[in-house]
């Protein structure tokens, strides 16, 4: 699973503080220059009180790859924003491998009959579709034979009122178990770029103080715990992210944080019984271009 930050508006915490305070100035914003303290309160009042039209002056556009299409079904309900993503009408995928669809970890704690069975009806899933293709069924019709893990690729364009309303919903423990990840990580991109925007942010037990998922707060001194360290690593990546140079990006494995490895035992027996390796693992990797 990979996700990239790749583009942003880069003073959007300077400009949307300017904007917020010419609605009470006789100045217009392109006069405005807040200070530090000014940006600082003034997105600390936004968020508070839920201000709209202040939020939606930051813009974020986020690469993510590596993960299903039922990700992406989900992924997509987010309706103010914009979507791109890769088409099964133009793209062949390739099932030669292991490695073009989503296992995911719930099987693998199971062991390795459970990863077994599901993998070989991937397997025999990617053969159908290979036939059909084969056949001359159009690739828009042979996709209907892809299983709902099949591995893609989504870009997606949203402003900050709705990144942060992904995170409120997303980082709840009961949301499944990929967008979680993605909101995980997306807020560790967010804290790196804007940190005024997104502190404090997260699920609504953390946000709002309200615990609105069906675990009625059991879980959350784990979320607590995980955001703290989520928010740890970004500050101690951001001084690396101001000192590269623009155009570069920054690279941070957060697989040992938010993503899964898999027991070395279960991977080994798996790969031998079905004569091909196999990687369970769920490799997390955020990827935040310097502008």
């Amino acid at each position: 699973m990979r996700i990239v930050l790749l583009d942003y508006l880069e003073d959007s915490e300077k400009i949307l503080t300017a904007g917020a305070l010419a609605t009470r100035s006789s100045k217009s914003a392109a006069d405005i220059h807040p200070s530090q303290e000014d940006i600082r309160k003034m997105i600390k009042w936004t968020k508070k009180m839920k201000l709209s039209s202040v939020l939606d002056f930051p813009y974020y556009i986020i690469v993510i790859e590596g993960v299903s299409r039922s990700f992406t079904h989900q992924w997509v309900r987010y309706r103010v924003a914009a979507h791109m993503q890769q088409s099964l009408r133009f793209v062949k995928i390739d099932t030669s491998s292991t490695n073009w669809f989503v296992v995911p970890p719930t099987i693998v704690e199971k062991g390795a009959d459970a990863v077994i069975e599901y993998v070989k009806s991937q397997l025999r899933a990617g053969e159908t579709y290979l036939k059909l293709l084969e056949m001359g069924i159009p690739p828009e019709d042979a996709r209907f034979a892809l299983p709902i893990g099949v591995k893609t690729h989504i870009s997606s364009a949203f402003d900050a009122e709705e990144y942060i309303h992904i995170l409120y919903q997303r980082m709840c423990y009961d949301a499944q178990w990929e967008i979680r990840t993605v909101a995980n990580a997306l807020l560790v991109a967010g804290l790196i770029v804007h940190p005024n925007i997104f502190e404090g942010v997260g699920p609504s037990c953390i946000y709002e103080g309200v615990c609105r998922g069906t675990r009625k707060n059991a879980c959350k001194k784990d979320v607590e715990a995980l955001v703290k360290n989520l928010s740890e690593i970004a500050e101690s990546m951001r001084k690396k992210f101001n000192d590269l140079d623009r155009g570069e990006f920054l690279r941070i494995d957060l697989t040992d944080v938010i993503g899964y490895r898999a027991p070395r035992k279960v991977v080994k027996d798996v790969s031998e019984r079905l004569g091909m390796p196999i990687n369970l693992d769920i490799e997390v990797i955020l990827e935040v271009r310097k502008k």
